[in-house]
C-alpha cells in the first residue's frame, strides 16, 4: 500500500484562489535562477544564525517551481531525471537547474511531499520534493505577499520540512508510527468546543512561560502546562476514543520547528539596511515597509492557537521556550527517531526536579 504525506504551508494571508497568469517577468530565466539561488543562500544564513546544518548537502532536496507553462527543478535526483528527462538550464554550485514541461495543473503550490510504501516507482518515494509556485502566482493567490523575502519565509518553511525529512531515523519512525493525518487534529479542534478551550488555555500557559522574569515561575508553569495536557488527553480518549499523544507531539514538533525558522527570516530581514531610492513598484520596498519595525504582535497567527492550525503555534511556542531554557534540543531533534519538542521539555523539568 501506497501513503501520500503532503505537509502545507497554511496560507494566513487573505487568500484569493485564481488561476495563474503569463507574465514577462515570470518567464524571464534569470530572475528564476536569482530566486532559486536566493533560497539556497538563505538556506547558508539559516544555517550559520538559526539551526546548524540546514544547508548540509546531505540534508539537500529537490525545489521544484512552477510557473505557469513550466517547471523549473534545482537539484533533482537521479529518479527525477531518469522518469522526467529535463533539460539542464542552470549550473552555479551548489545549483544545477533544469527544466521541463509543468507537472501538475494545481493552480497553486507551497509544500514538500513524499510518498511511502513498500515500493513505487514514483520519483518522490521515500523522498522529499519541496514544491513551490513562482512569486508572482504566489502574490496573486496570496495578495498581501508582495516582497520575494515574503515568499521565500513560506519556501524555506517548507524546505525545512525536507530537512527534516532527510534525517533517515525521522522518516523511518514517521512512516512506521505516525498513521494518523493531521487533519484530524484539526477536525477535532474545529468541532469540539471543551478541546479547543483546552487546547487555548494550554497555550496561554506556554505564552505566560515565555513572558515570565523568575525560573521558579517558569518551573510552575510548565507543571501547569503538562497537568492540562494530560487532563485533555484523556477527555480525548474517553469522549473520542482517540489516543492523539504522539501524532499530536510529532506534528507539532515538524511545524512548530518549521514555522520557528520562518519567523527567524523575520528577524533577520529587519536588520536589512533599505535603500532609501527605492520607488514604491520596487519589491524590495514593499520588504522595508512590512520588515521595517517589525515585531512578532505584527503576526498574531504564528503563536495564537485560535489564529492558525493550533499545533503550529503550540510547537512555535515551544521551541520558544526551550530556548529561553537553553537547550540544546537542536543537536537532538530528527536524529533521534520519534524525539519531540514535549518530551525535551519534560526532560528538562526531570532534570530540574532531579529525578
Amino acid at each position: 500500500m501506497q501513503r501520500r504525506l503532503t505537509l502545507i504551508i497554511p496560507l494566513l494571508f487573505g487568500i484569493l484562489l485564481v488561476l495563474p497568469f503569463r507574465s514577462n517577468s515570470q518567464n524571464n530565466e534569470k530572475t528564476i535562477f536569482d530566486r532559486i539561488e536566493y533560497i539556497y543562500g538563505l538556506k547558508t544564513v539559516i544555517d550559520k544564525g538559526v539551526w546548524k546544518g540546514f544547508s548540509d548537502k546531505k540534508f539537500d532536496l529537490p525545489l521544484v517551481y512552477y510557473t505557469d507553462s513550466i517547471c523549473y527543478v534545482a537539484n533533482p535526483t537521479d529518479k527525477f531525471i531518469t522518469s522526467r528527462k529535463p533539460k539542464l538550464v542552470h549550473e552555479r554550485k551548489p545549483v544545477t537547474i533544469y527544466k521541463t514541461e509543468v507537472i501538475d495543473r494545481i493552480p497553486f503550490h507551497m509544500e514538500t511531499n513524499m510518498t511511502f510504501g513498500d515500493s513505487s516507482s514514483a520519483y518522490t518515494h521515500k523522498s522529499p520534493f519541496m514544491n513551490c509556485s513562482s512569486f508572482e502566482i504566489t502574490r496573486q493567490t496570496v495578495p498581501d505577499v508582495n516582497a520575494t523575502e515574503q515568499w521565500a519565509t513560506m519556501v524555506i518553511h517548507e524546505y525545512f520540512h525536507g530537512f527534516q525529512f532527510k534525517h533517515a531515523d525521522h522518516m523511518n519512525y514517521f512512516e512506521d508510527s505516525i498513521a494518523m493525518s493531521s487533519d484530524t487534529l484539526k477536525k477535532v479542534y474545529k468541532s469540539e468546543p471543551w478541546f479547543k478551550e483546552l487546547v487555548d488555555d494550554e497555550n496561554k500557559i506556554l505564552l505566560s512561560a515565555l513572558a515570565a522574569t523568575n525560573d521558579k515561575q517558569v518551573s510552575m508553569l510548565i507543571d501547569s502546562f503538562f497537568v492540562l495536557r494530560e487532563k485533555r488527553r484523556l477527555k480525548t480518549k474517553q469522549k473520542l476514543n482517540y489516543n492523539i499523544s504522539t501524532v499530536e507531539q510529532s506534528y507539532e514538533t515538524m511545524e512548530g520547528t518549521a514555522r520557528y525558522v520562518e519567523y527567524s527570516l523575520y528577524t533577520i530581514f529587519t536588520k536589512k539596511r533599505p535603500d532609501k531610492s527605492l520607488s514604491k513598484s520596487d519589491s524590495s520596498y514593499h520588504s522595508y515597509k512590512y520588515f521595517n519595525k517589525y515585531t512578532i504582535e505584527n503576526d498574531p497567527w504564528l503563536y495564537l492557537t485560535e489564529k492558525t492550525d493550533y499545533f503550529y503555534a503550540t510547537g512555535f511556542n515551544l521551541v520558544r521556550l526551550l530556548d529561553k531554557l537553553r537547550s540544546d534540543y537542536k543537536t537532538h531533534l530528527f536524529k533521534e527517531g520519534g524525539l519531540s519538542l514535549e518530551q525535551l521539555l519534560k526532560q528538562h523539568r526531570t532534570k530540574r526536579n532531579g529525578s
